[in-house]
């Protein structure tokens, strides 16, 4: 069988990678992970009629379309669950990120943010990683408190199955090229850990930008504010040198393809006019993300034209794209979507890349 052949449909992939594979983790799961001050201000075996125990992560309040998906709403919360979606998608191997502590990063306590970062890694270090069974897990921390990410980074990296570090970038203010982050990136230098990037559509009427809290519908948010909020965040990251200062990779997710072109070369534009801004750049910003930077693929847009979609790819480069789903999530992508877009162009060793060998490398799998 020649090479080409070998990968005519995603199938014929050895091992399929989801970067982006969601658990439903609740709040309530969580206490019981609590430990510290935490513990004893919030115990689960109060009587919580009055509902003192509210919510810890701040809504927008949206009418989401949860009903209106591409399969019916679904939780994951059990290995069971990991394995019905993988089934569904044709997945091997996948990288588990939260849902709720998607909003940790506008948690407005900062010691909470921290202790929920600490517990959703015990939970889900306890519940669903297991790499024989091709289930990973990111550690979430909380940006809020960076010297404590940085501790929690350092307790996690070598726990069988952890292959990221997730910040929930969402909301996040400061920026995250903030000199007050360091601890963190540091943090992942040390462990030889990427760092996973990934926002919250209700997170832009939650911090930042203000001008944003003037959207009141779901669709008006979610349509721009992954991209938009990545380039804000990107901005910052590259203008005080982030991936010059440290040796990590950074993975952004959820956010689709065809801004990646278009901000790589705004930003070269910008910084041949204004050098003098980010004056620890030893080479053009665009150099950097191709580099450092890997970009996960769902959600892809423009799917029904597949010569769109082939030359966003190509613009940007099939060696940094990762194939992820974002199941169970409403607007989740099949393992095949993507394929089908690009097959007339994506050749077999990029085919392989992109739904596999790309984050086997970049993990560690």
């Amino acid at each position: 069988m020649s090479d080409s052949q070998q990968v005519r449909a995603v199938a014929d992939v050895d091992r399929v990678v989801d970067c982006d594979a969601h658990v439903t983790e609740h709040q309530s799961d969580l206490l019981p992970y609590l430990e510290g001050p935490m513990a004893s201000a919030l115990r689960t075996d109060v009587d919580d009629s009055y509902g003192y125990i509210s919510s810890f992560y701040p809504s927008a309040g949206f009418l989401t379309p949860v009903n209106t998906g591409k399969a019916d709403a679904t939780s994951v919360k059990t290995p069971a669950d990991v394995r019905e979606g993988m089934d569904l998608l044709d997945t091997d191997t996948v990288v588990l990120t939260p849902t709720q502590n998607l909003y940790l990063g506008c948690v407005q306590h900062p010691e909470l943010a921290a202790a929920l970062g600490r517990a959703y890694n015990a939970w889900l270090l306890d519940t669903l990683v297991d790499p024989s069974a091709g289930r990973y897990g990111a550690c979430v921390v909380a940006p809020q408190r960076p010297a404590e990410a940085a501790a929690e980074i350092d307790d996690r990296a070598d726990e069988p199955g952890v292959c990221a570090v997730f910040l929930p970038s969402g909301g996040v203010n400061p920026p995250l090229g903030k000199r007050q982050y360091d601890p963190i990136y540091e943090a992942a230098e040390r462990a030889g850990l990427p760092v996973m990037m990934h926002n919250a559509a209700g997170t832009m009427l939650l911090s930042f930008p203000n001008l944003f809290q003037g959207f009141d519908r779901y669709l008006s948010s979610h349509a721009p504010v992954h991209a938009m909020q990545h380039m804000t965040h990107l901005s910052s990251m590259l203008t005080t040198g982030v991936p010059e200062r440290f040796d990590v990779d950074f993975v952004v997710q959820e956010a689709g393809i065809g801004w990646v072109p278009y901000f790589e070369r705004r930003f070269d534009h910008e910084y041949r006019a204004k050098r003098e801004d980010a004056p620890i750049l030893e080479k053009l910003p665009s150099e950097y993300l191709r580099d450092q930077f890997y970009f996960t693929s769902q959600p892809v847009e423009g799917t029904g034209d597949p010569d769109y979609v082939a030359s966003m790819v190509e613009l940007m480069g099939p060696d940094r794209l990762l194939f992820s789903s974002d199941y169970p999530h409403l607007d989740f992508d099949h393992s095949a979507e993507l394929f089908r877009a690009v097959r007339s162009r994506l050749g077999p060793d990029a085919a392989r890349g992109v739904y596999g060998e790309t984050a086997t490398a970049v993990f560690d799998l």
